[in-house]
């Protein structure tokens, strides 16, 4: 498999374990499946070459052996099955009465909103969200996965073509022991670093889908 980013040899799979080598009748076939996570966009070539040993029957010198070979190029371009456009915003935390910090060590806490949309041709289903923060900081999903008390589990959002849903997580700096702004990990241009979003899907016919967004930061603080 020719990637925009790299080349991969891919192994054969098949129904049932067999060798590579298989003897094929009259009116036969062999089927073999090739597995690929596609995790780049643009042009993808899946180069197959196939070897056999053809037996010709000769009258005067008796059967004999021949070697084949022919290559096939299937070429597809890979288009992003979801769209994502995330947003930080900072609020304050409200802290213990008659606790008072330097403007520095106070805890910081932020809301990180997303708007997913189906960019695909058929439905999807989500079956994931969830936020992978740096490890000073703290996160909570407020989405369809939250228990809420006294009600039922709601159900994975089901997206049509160009569908947009929304997720959201509260995200909260670690309080306590030696955890500080100024020990909060932080870009070259001074942004806040706080994790990575992971979002998993299924297609119609059942195929899985993931995307890792890049580290996600904050606004450049002044």
């Amino acid at each position: 498999m020719q990637a925009p980013t790299q080349t991969v040899p891919l192994e054969l799979a098949g129904a049932e374990e067999e060798n590579n080598t298989s003897e094929l009748g009259f009116g036969e076939s062999l089927q073999r499946i090739v597995r690929f996570d596609l995790q780049s966009e643009g042009n993808h070539v899946l180069a197959v070459s196939v070897n056999y040993d053809e037996t010709a029957h000769d009258s005067e010198d008796g059967p004999r052996s021949r070697t084949r070979t022919f290559r096939k190029l299937y070429q597809f371009i890979a288009a992003p099955c979801l769209s994502v456009r995330t947003k930080v915003s900072e609020f304050p935390v409200q802290e213990q009465k008659n606790v008072k910090r330097p403007e520095s060590t106070k805890p910081l806490s932020f809301a990180l909103e997303a708007q997913l949309e189906n960019m695909a041709d058929g439905p999807i289903t989500l079956e994931k969200v969830a936020f992978s923060p740096k490890q000073s900081f703290s996160t909570t999903s407020i989405n369809w996965d939250m228990s809420w008390p006294n009600t039922e589990k709601m159900d994975c959002p089901f997206l049509m073509p160009r569908d947009v849903t929304q997720v959201a997580f509260l995200i909260k700096q670690q309080s306590g022991g030696k955890q500080t702004t100024a020990q909060a990990e932080t870009s070259k241009d001074g942004r806040i670093i706080l994790g990575q979003l992971t979002i998993r899907w299924r297609t119609s016919m059942g195929d899985p889908g993931f995307l890792t967004t890049g580290w996600l930061t904050t606004r450049k603080r002044l």
